[in-house]
């Protein structure tokens, strides 16, 4: 008898997108282990329940805001042993889950990262997004310290997610790096990449959406030294590293935009300087912001461990 297997995704005012994250999930190849899917509306106001109410799937909804709180409702009423996460803005390729969860078959393995890849870039966003590999889940799954599996493609065992205490609902970023820091305590375990389990994710299109990304995510890290001093302390040498590599990507965009007029740099890498100075600034003055105000580290995970 094949794994059953739990695909959970937490969604929030994705009518424009769900419909195609869905029909890829439908569409696996037949080999495929058994799954069901399980859509947890975190407060739509669009077209977003309608939507999943045409497919064959279980439709939660989750009033505590926030994706942390929604993955706790999918897992609580998870009926596999393996959950699978992927976004709700994210289209899978055809043998993406059972990619996804072979690694599992090792017992020594607590988490599977797959090889999440953008839609072809169209905008100077999204081209920088690309570029810079924010999704590079590979790396992510060495960095030190914290290694972790971003949550839009991940593969967990629900006894190991219930038994760390499932997901730290008062984040609202990092909660993945903090999920899987948990996890891999908890059971000792290691972290698999699984290059072949691909799906296709938007990218945020305009600038004002990926400067407001950056201020989160530097929250979210903010979040993280402030829960784990001991392994992240935040110095006056760190201070000062940090302002060297701030003044050279403020004074890098002018640079190169002259080079780029007089032919000595080109346009692309002109403005992904600009980009990166934009996505720096942002995600700093986040984390800042964060980390002056030393916000509580009260924990409230799944209500189900």
């Amino acid at each position: 008898m094949s794994t059953l297997v739990s695909i959970v995704i937490p969604v929030l005012n994705g009518a424009a997108t769900i419909g195609d994250t869905l029909c890829s999930l439908f569409a696996q190849a037949s080999k495929t282990p058994d799954f069901e899917i399980v859509v947890v509306d975190n407060g739509s106001g669009d077209d977003t329940r309608e939507i999943v109410r045409r497919f064959d799937v279980t439709l939660l909804e989750e009033a505590v805001r926030g994706p942390a709180a929604a993955r706790n409702r999918g897992l609580q009423h998870a009926r596999g042993e393996i959950v699978a996460h992927c976004d709700a803005d994210t289209v899978v390729t055809r043998r993406w889950l059972a990619e996804l969860i072979a690694p599992l078959a090792d017992p020594s393995v607590a988490l599977v990262a797959g090889q999440s890849l953008g839609y072809r870039p169209e905008t100077g966003a999204e081209r920088y997004a690309a570029a810079s590999g924010i999704w590079d889940a590979e790396r992510a799954t060495t960095r030190d310290p914290f290694p972790f599996v971003a949550s839009l493609n991940m593969a967990v065992r629900r006894a190991d997610a219930l038994a760390a205490g499932g997901w730290d609902q008062t984040l609202m970023t990092a909660e993945d790096v903090e999920f899987s820091h948990r996890v891999l305590r908890r059971t000792r375990g290691t972290i698999a990449y699984a290059p072949k389990a691909i799906l296709f994710h938007k990218n945020r299109t305009s600038d004002d959406d990926l400067r407001r990304q950056a201020h989160s995510y530097g929250g979210g890290s903010a979040e993280l030294y402030l829960r784990h001093p001991e392994t992240l302390p935040w110095t006056p040498r760190l201070s000062v590293a940090l302002a060297g590599r701030l003044a050279l990507r403020v004074a890098a965009p002018p640079a190169l935009a002259l080079g780029a007029r007089l032919h000595l740099a080109s346009r692309e890498r002109a403005e992904f300087a600009r980009y990166h100075r934009d996505w720096n600034v942002a995600y700093w003055r986040g984390f800042f912001d964060t980390y002056r105000t030393g916000r509580s580290v009260r924990r409230e995970r799944c209500p189900c461990a």
